[in-house]
């Protein structure tokens, strides 16, 4: 199989009211939920995380999901990067180290990656042995790598306070010195994480840039800027840091930037990153068919926002997480799992660059998703380690444990999510136990569609959560931080019962979220549902119509992939002009791209596109024909940045045959009589034909009328990304209208618009548009 490089597979284009009305105000960074802030007392974090192994899935939805990632996908990563120490991915043995607690097959493997670290002289691998040291205590009890890399750490230890070196990174170094100190205990090993946050920004810090976040010492940084893996990584650190040190400073900087990620930057997927450099964008700019939302990016995310809860108790970061792992992180794998998602993009063209891979040259995300699935069941309980109340985070089908007050309580949770909403736990104990069970209630179930109202449900209600104790029905009212609380003496045989409410609803986003004006997205509990195209009418999907009063109908489809919830609707093909309506369904959003290539779509427009939309290509619509039955298309697009800003008309001198159209409707025939008679290379014609912006094709060069009606429509109203500010000179664009042999139209955006005529070689700007 051919080996890609990174970039063949992630490059994307560059990224460039009305509708249905949004329930809930976006918020600004600092009007953050006051109750997620709260700062733990003392220098531990007050909740424990019940251990993966000692967590047993039961379920249909993880439990295959978890089996399939040790017995095929581990293997998979160990075949491709092998277990010589100098190609060693630690991702892949962390998560063999994990697996292997319950899969003897992977024993061998971690036993011979063992030994060859033993074997080889120092820490090696940016401190990344010492989270594999960590890793495998945890898991094992196994002291043999912590006790080999303790040198190390105190080598690094004496060299920092000697010379305390400069350096713009550490996030990750930080990341490791606080898993050794969980083990070891030893201050000096907080220390050394401090120092790889306290040198990031530093004025003799080289490379100081926000695409590092080292523009600004951590502690005065409150926003999640540049590249987002590491964005993440940095606030996991700096939280982790700040909880274990009692040092507040640190959690409140991390929280901030937490606040800023989650409450303008998010995707309702639950990835982050949306720009093409694999970073955080400006706010609200969340581009679907040019999205970034990286694998890797969700999985530290997800890491985040459980200690986020571990730290504070609080169920949104909970809410946070599971809308992640649902969503953006299980579309990271093929079903199959052993093809891989580097890009996980909310819309396609379906033009082969969303489709999932195997080989690439750099080795990121599968290695992180490998260790994902095998520690996923520790995310499902928690315990306070005050009180011992049991924390049910995710309704997950699982039997797992609890030291409780002297004794043990045991749960045996029987679920039918994320397709049916009714939970049962089952308790039993060898004696009468007093303890508090608590059971959160989920962001979906209470109306809140994320923190801070970055998106919100439209139209009517859910159902009421409903639970019961023995039968009996119990008040079902989260308390402040999301949960119910059942406080009593357990005995064996008690049974819990709680039923979520599982409607098909539709989301919309912060009106400021421009690329989601006038759609909707559809979940059904944490789902997130899409269209692709073999269920969309036409099989094409980009510019598909439900609307606001059209079914959303949930229903149990065995046949796909071992059988999940489709939601069946109908919808119709805003580009169509005959407006047909059609049956379709929609499938769980990580679901896509195992079906082969084609559309796909997670937003759905409410209506027909207006002026000013984001359209399909991700470009802008600036043109609806109202003779679109007669003309067979319905809008024009205009890609969402030049193809020049100097490009040459073309055939100086020589008139071309044709290319005269001066209307709405007659740039494509224009640009065709322009590539057919001449023959020069990058002139304006050629530019345009030969572009794909996200994948779609089609462009040509405007006439002189589409051109006007494209600065009228966009530019004079402050939309379209064209850059004239402060330019006083050639900000003029060419049309495809010919004026005769030596001269062309062109129309000058910095001029108020004004028509001109130029001779066909001066270098003009050049922006494509097309017909759909």
């Amino acid at each position: 199989m051919t080996r890609l490089q990174r970039r063949e597979f992630l490059l994307a284009a560059p990224a460039a009211a009305g509708g249905l009305a949004f329930a809930t105000a976006g918020t600004a960074a600092a009007t953050a939920p006051a109750a997620s802030a709260a700062f733990p007392a003392g220098r531990a974090f007050p909740f424990k995380a019940k251990p993966f192994h000692e967590v047993t899935l039961t379920d249909d939805f993880w439990a295959p999901k978890v089996a399939r990632n040790a017995t095929v996908t581990i293997p998979f990563e160990i075949d491709k990067l092998g277990d010589v120490a100098e190609r060693l991915n630690g991702g892949v043995l962390e998560a063999a180290i994990y697996a292997a607690k319950s899969d003897d097959t992977l024993k061998p493997y971690v036993d011979r990656c063992v030994t060859a670290m033993l074997a080889t002289p120092g820490a090696g691998g940016e401190n990344r042995q010492f989270e594999l040291g960590a890793a495998l205590y945890e898991t094992f009890g196994d002291r043999r790598l912590i006790d080999k890399v303790l040198p190390a750490a105190d080598a690094l230890d004496r060299d920092i306070r000697a010379t305390s070196p400069a350096f713009p990174g550490g996030e990750r170094f930080a990341l490791s010195c606080l898993h050794l100190y969980r083990v070891t205990g030893d201050p000096k090993h907080l220390v050394l994480a401090r120092h790889y946050l306290d040198v990031r920004g530093r004025a003799d810090s080289p490379g100081r840039s926000r695409h590092t976040q080292s523009h600004l010492p951590v502690l005065e940084q409150r926003e999640a800027v540049g590249h987002a893996v590491n964005g993440v990584t940095l606030m996991l650190s700096m939280l982790d840091y700040g909880v274990l040190s009692g040092d507040r400073r640190y959690f409140d900087a991390a929280h901030a930037m937490w606040t800023d990620a989650a409450t303008r930057k998010m995707y309702v997927t639950g990835g982050v990153g949306s720009t093409g450099n694999e970073g955080f964008g400006a706010p609200y700019h969340l581009p679907n068919i040019n999205a970034y939302s990286e694998t890797c990016a969700v999985l530290m995310w997800q890491t985040l926002n459980h200690h986020l809860f571990l730290a504070t108790g609080d169920a949104r970061y909970i809410d946070v997480m599971e809308r992640g792992m649902y969503n953006n992180a299980v579309d990271g794998v093929s079903h199959s799992g052993d093809h891989f998602f580097y890009v996980n993009r909310l819309a396609s063209a379906g033009d082969g660059r969303d489709a999932r891979w195997q080989y690439a040259s750099l080795e990121c995300c599968p290695p992180n998703l490998v260790r994902f699935f095998a520690a996923m069941p520790g995310l499902i309980y928690a315990q306070d380690a005050r009180s011992g109340a049991i924390h049910v985070n995710l309704y997950v089908a699982s039997t797992a444990s609890f030291a409780v007050g002297g004794g043990t309580l045991s749960l045996a949770m029987d679920s039918g999510m994320p397709w049916a909403g009714e939970s049962r736990i089952a308790v039993s104990a060898a004696a009468p136990t007093r303890a508090a069970i608590r059971l959160r209630i989920p962001g979906w179930a209470r109306g809140e569609v994320a923190p801070g109202g970055l998106y919100a449900f439209a139209g009517a209600g859910a159902a009421p959560v409903r639970i019961t104790l023995n039968g009996n029905a119990v008040p079902a009212a989260p308390d402040a931080l999301g949960y119910v609380t059942l406080d009593r003496s357990w005995t064996n045989g008690d049974v819990i019962a709680i039923e979520l409410p599982l409607d098909a609803r539709r989301v919309a986003a912060d009106p400021r979220v421009r690329d989601d004006a006038r759609r909707v997205a559809v979940t059904r509990g944490p789902i997130v549902y899409c269209a692709e195209w073999p269920d969309a009418p036409g099989r094409t999907a980009l510019d598909l119509v439900v609307a606001p009063d059209a079914p959303l109908t949930p229903k149990l489809d065995k046949r796909l992939f071992g059988g999940a919830v489709v939601i069946d609707t109908v919808a119709r093909h805003a580009g169509d002009p005959a407006a047909k309506t059609a049956p379709l369904k929609l499938i769980p959003y990580h679901l896509w791209a195992n079906r082969g290539v084609g559309e796909m779509t997670t937003w759905l427009l409410t209506d027909d596109y207006q002026v000013g939309d984001i359209g399909p290509a991700g470009g802008w619509i600036f043109y609806r024909n109202p003779d679109a039955a007669r003309d067979g298309w319905r809008y024009l697009e205009a890609a969402p940045f030049d193809q020049s800003s100097g490009a040459h008309w073309g055939c100086f001198r020589r008139e071309v045959p044709g290319a005269r159209g001066l209307a709405i409707g007659t740039g494509r025939q224009n640009t065709a009589d322009m590539l057919a008679a001449c023959t020069e290379t990058g002139t304006a014609a050629q530019l345009c034909a030969a572009l794909s912006v996200n994948g779609v094709r089609g462009w040509f060069l405007p006439s002189r009328d589409e051109l006007a009606a494209m600065y009228t429509a966009l530019h004079a109203a402050g939309r379209g990304d064209f850059h004239t500010a402060g330019v006083a000179d050639n900000c003029e664009y060419w049309a495809s209208s010919q004026h005769d042999a030596d001269m062309a139209a062109h129309i000058d955006f910095a001029d108020s618009g004004r028509l001109h005529g130029d001779d066909k070689d001066f270098p003009r700007r050049v922006r494509a548009i097309r017909a759909f």
